[in-house]
């Protein structure tokens, strides 16, 4: 079973280079503060549901 996400969204953290590995913390970070894991995502994670960065100004 392959990354519904592609080879962008690897979850492979030690090939994301920084820009990436600070968003997929802040994910992490954004879901901790919701009470979830990755295990509350069998099928992965929602591309960008977490990120708070992806907001229009």
């Amino acid at each position: 079973m392959g990354n519904p996400y592609g080879d962008e969204h690897d979850d492979d953290a030690e090939e994301l280079n920084d820009a990436d590995q600070q968003k997929e913390n802040d994910e992490i970070q954004e879901m901790g503060k919701q009470g979830l894991t990755d295990q509350d995502f069998p099928n992965g994670r929602p591309l960008g549901t977490f990120s708070i960065g992806n907001t229009k100004k």
